[in-house]
């Protein structure tokens, strides 16, 4: 739901801001709706491809990787020439994990831009157990707590259960809004997201919406559905839904989203978008459109054109978890992102316009394990390492992955009890490992002579 308000609300609303004030807006919106609880769509290349579950280093670590360190905002002047209009930066600690993302678009002086809205992550065991928002106070120049959300893991540790707070200026204190709690699949796929709202008139968090997802044969999330709890009948009625799209080579091509219409008693069209991708696999275009109950058509409302680095991959970045949801849903980092530009549809003159651009600022970092991480029950022998691996495996069916320093995966070997991994080929070098149990993995070094 967040991204269909937030992006109606940019469509529909923000177009006709200047531009001094577009940036504000947007993640004054955002904040908004994400403190209001909504539910965010999970990506059909699996729930852990991007979101909550994907917050603690989700590439193997060791590796020549790109970090997105910021997106750089430029729109037109009266004069019809590019200028800064501000950013989104992103903090990260040793570990390449995220500390804090700033919107930066309030201009103290021409050209120079500080913090309007800030939001820090905590971490506990390398997950994400806190997320704090704050927001600039224009009249006092002094940042303002907002809301903050507490997160909690099941046993194989995915994400179960995510508390959202809204801070109170008058007692000075945060105080419980709503609860979600999700519920996976054996394939640890997402198949349930359930939000209770408190009600302040009795203390308790009561049902107020929830989420279904259904996944297609290849495991790609082909329906969600969405319901609103009636308190009146204590029943669940359909709210909306968004059913996908995919090519042959399995990337998302089209998302189309629908309202519940209680008189026609079916789903209505309300919008869509649409992607197209390269030969590489890199998104090229991406288009929103609107359903017309005057013409039962779509139209056109917005669209952006990428250009990508095809040399890097997806696996060569690292990405921050708090990248659009629709950036990850519609494979925008497929590629390394170079640069999008953003364009309207405006019905005088039956034209695109263009209405910004955002330039993708990453820096190389080096990132290798300085610590093995262990699994009881499993161990590799020996190391170094001639031309066999030996791995010794009490905990049953998993997988081995070897990778180069450059961060390629070189071997994918599935495993069950102890095992042999053929190394004769490998030349001479340093190499990373990571075996898969049941959720759980051991990682390390490993040197072939």
């Amino acid at each position: 739901m967040i991204k269909h308000l937030l992006t109606a609300f940019l469509i529909f609303g923000f177009f006709s801001t200047n531009a001094q004030d577009r940036q504000g807006l947007i993640h004054r919106a955002e904040a908004r709706l994400k403190s209001l609880n909504l539910v965010d769509f999970q990506s059909p290349y699996g729930h852990e491809d991007i979101g909550l579950n994907n917050m603690n280093n989700p590439v193997f670590r060791g590796a020549i990787k790109y970090r997105l360190d910021r997106e750089n905002y430029d729109m037109m002047d009266s004069t019809g020439a590019l200028v800064p209009n501000g950013n989104i930066s992103y903090t990260y600690n040793a570990n390449n994990q995220i500390t804090q993302v700033s919107d930066n678009f309030h201009e103290v002086t021409p050209g120079i831009y500080s913090p309007a809205f800030i939001r820090s992550f905590t971490y506990e065991n390398s997950k994400i157990i806190k997320t704090e928002d704050e927001e600039l106070d224009i009249n006092t120049g002094q940042f303002v707590k907002y809301s903050r959300t507490k997160m909690y893991y099941n046993s194989k540790g995915l994400l179960s259960q995510l508390d959202y707070d809204l801070y109170d200026t008058t007692l000075s204190e945060y105080k419980p809004d709503r609860r979600e709690v999700r519920y996976y699949d054996l394939n640890d796929r997402i198949v349930q997201d359930t939000i209770f709202k408190l009600n302040v008139d009795n203390g308790l968090m009561e049902f107020y919406e929830r989420a279904v997802f259904l996944y297609n044969a290849q495991g790609l999330l082909a329906d969600y559905l969405n319901y609103a709890f009636d308190l009146g009948s204590s029943t669940w009625r359909n709210a909306y839904r968004d059913f996908y799209t995919y090519g042959a080579n399995n990337y998302l091509v089209q998302r189309t989203y629908q309202e519940w219409d209680e008189t026609q008693m079916q789903y209505i069209n309300r919008s869509q978008q649409n992607v197209n991708y390269d030969a590489n696999g890199g998104i090229t275009n991406w288009r929103y459109l609107r359903w017309s109950t005057n013409t039962n058509t779509w139209t056109d409302l917005a669209k952006s054109d990428f250009v990508n680095d095809n040399n890097f991959n997806r696996d060569d970045l690292l990405l921050p978890i708090t990248s659009t949801p629709i950036k990850s849903l519609f494979g925008w980092f497929n590629k390394m992102a170079k640069e999008e530009n953003l364009f309207v549809w405006s019905t005088a003159i039956n034209a695109w316009e263009f209405f910004d651009k955002t330039t993708f600022i990453y820096s190389q970092q080096i990132v290798i394990n300085t610590e093995d991480t262990k699994l009881e029950g499993v161990s590799f022998y020996p190391n170094p390492v001639e031309s066999s691996l030996s791995i010794r495996n009490q905990k049953g069916a998993g997988t081995f992955e070897l990778f180069n320093v450059q961060g390629q995966k070189i071997i994918h070997q599935e495993v069950v009890g102890d095992a042999q991994v053929d190394l004769s080929q490998q030349m001479p070098g340093f190499y990373f490992y990571k075996m898969t149990i049941g959720g759980k993995s051991a990682t390390g070094k490993l040197v072939k002579n």
